[in-house]
Order: C-alpha cells, then structure tokens, then sequence
C-alpha cells in the first residue's frame, strides 16, 4: 500500500438547513442525506481518488451502520484489514453535521448515551500493516497509540504525516500537552496543523510567530492551515510557500481539510511533485469539497486538474 492512516471512521448525516441550529430556537431541515465520514477516512478516500493505494486501521462495531461503513470503504477501494469490529453493544461512530446555505457548519458527535466505542488499543490493532505502507498517516485518534505507530514507522524509514486539523480543546481532550507535542513531532516528517488547534501551544495566532514556534523543535516539513486564508508552507531547508484559497461559492466546507492533506500527501510524498504545485493541487481538492455537501465529494485526479485550469491563480475564498 501507499499510504497507512490511523485515525477514525464513521457515518455522517448531513442536515442542510435554512441556518444553522441556535439556543431556545427553531431551525428547518431542508434535506438529509447520510454518507461515509470520519475525519481519518476522509484522508484515505481522497488519497484513493488520486491513486494512491490506502488502508486504514480504525474501529467499528457489529451493527448495521457498522456493515454499511466497512463495505463502503471497500467500494471505495480502502483496504480494511485494519478495521477492528467491537461487539459489546455499541454503535458506529456517528455525525451529525448541519449546514446552512452559506456552508458554515456545526458538528454533534452522537455517543448515544454512553455508548460510543472504547479507542483502539495496541494490542488490537494491526500495525503490521506498518510494514507494507510508505506514508503512515496519523491525526492522534487516538493519542498513545499514533505515538506508537509514529516510532514504530521512523524505525522503518516510513514517513509519518501528522494532522492536527482540531481546535485546542479538541486536542487537549485526547490527552495531549505541549510536552506529549514535542515528543510525538520527533517522529514526525510532515506536520500539519491547523491555527486554531496550534494556537494556545504557541501563545499566538500570528503565521510567522506560529512557525517560529513549531521550527523551535520540529525541522520537518511545516503546513499551517488558516481555513479561508489558504495555507502557508515552510520546508526543511526553510523555503516558505504562502498559497491563498480558490475564490468559490461553498455548499459545504466538511471534509475541506481532509481532501487537502490526502491531496498533499499524493502529490508530493508519492508523485514527487514540488512542493508548491502540490500546495496549489491539495488547495483545488479541498475548494471541490466544499462545492457539494459531505467530505465524499472529494476529487478524482481529472476534476482537480480542470478545476486548475479554470481558476487563475492567487483567487481567494
């Protein structure tokens, strides 16, 4: 395989509606559709789309939706060898997402009442697929074992992408301080995080002060994501890369930053593209996504390099 991600797989329902859901007040569903999710498989469907060869080591359970999401990673080429099924109970990992007509969304992950499954733990999860990836992709979901997986792949001379696409709360939930940051980013080639979520780790919101901070103890390749702003790019040598995002009309923003990192991950790490038409590449992927509804709308190779065509660059959102 091409590329080993850890991390999550689940079923979004996605409700469009007239805006988005607010305290003590009403809000009408305009349509609903349900669709393969997870901010993991995101990565993995993209990458596939591009070419690469993906497989994924995540956790489901023994119900239905449980079924309906590994046969979908499977027609969607995935390699699910990885896929651990949880009996005991519990329901597949779950979205809610809402979306309103200007595609800000807000995200409810159902546990159900307590019923959400346990994480993955090492001895149950097959990291002798290690061996056969080149890229081993990781979002810390969870937390100890990625860090695992990160050391056990540096010692095979994988590369290890690292995605923190999340809000500091988010992050901080998983058990994750700066000093669990700088440990884990010693195994790391690629690091991509998102501003938000490396925000109050820096003490700033400010690009050049953010890449200050990471370069402090991480000499890999930086990708800072700025959402609407595009994403800036510093290489190990120090070459910095400041690309804006396409200028568009959004439906659906879920899934952006999935589709860009899986876009980078083909472009530069497998196809051994330069690092900034790559940049330009994973921009277009993500600005697709966001022109329909769920992270599945995701490109194929051909609509990324039409889309390319079309749209001059240094457009914005």
């Amino acid at each position: 395989m091409d590329i080993l991600g850890l991390g999550g797989s689940a079923l979004d329902t996605i409700k469009v509606v007239d805006h988005l859901p607010i305290r003590d007040g009403f809000c009408t569903v305009l349509s609903t559709r349900r669709m393969l999710g997870g901010s993991g498989t995101n990565v993995l469907v993209q990458a596939q789309r591009l070419g690469a060869r993906s497989a994924t080591i995540s956790k489901v359970a023994q119900d239905a939706d449980s079924d309906l999401i590994i046969s979908s990673l499977q027609e969607l080429g995935v390699d699910t060898r990885g896929v651990i099924r949880q009996s005991g109970g519990y329901q597949a990992p779950h979205c809610l997402i809402y979306v309103d007509e200007n595609g800000e969304k807000a995200l409810v992950l159902d546990s159900d009442g307590g019923k959400s499954l346990p994480a993955v733990e090492e001895a149950e999860a097959s990291l002798q697929l290690i061996d056969e990836a080149s890229i081993v992709y990781l979002d810390l979901n969870p937390a100890r074992l990625s860090l695992t997986a990160a050391i056990r792949a540096k010692e095979q001379g994988k590369l290890v992408v690292f995605n923190m696409q999340e809000d500091f709360a988010t992050v901080l939930s998983k058990g994750v301080d700066r000093d669990f940051l700088i440990e884990f980013l010693n195994h790391v080639d690629v690091f991509a995080p998102c501003q938000e979520g490396i925000g109050p780790f820096s003490g700033s919101y400010q690009t050049d002060e953010q890449i200050d901070f990471i370069r402090g103890f991480f000499s890999g390749l930086i990708v800072l994501t700025k959402g609407g702003r595009g994403v800036t790019a510093v290489d190990e040598l120090g070459s910095r890369y400041d690309i804006p995002a396409f200028s568009i009309a959004a439906k659906d923003t879920t899934g952006a930053g999935d589709s860009f990192i899986g876009a980078l991950m083909t472009e530069h790490l497998l196809r051994d593209q330069p690092l900034e038409s790559s940049l330009r590449f994973a921009s277009a992927c993500a600005a697709l996504t966001c022109m329909e509804y769920g992270a599945l709308s995701s490109p194929t190779r051909e609509e990324a390099e039409t889309f390319l065509s079309e749209h001059m660059q240094g457009d914005r959102i």
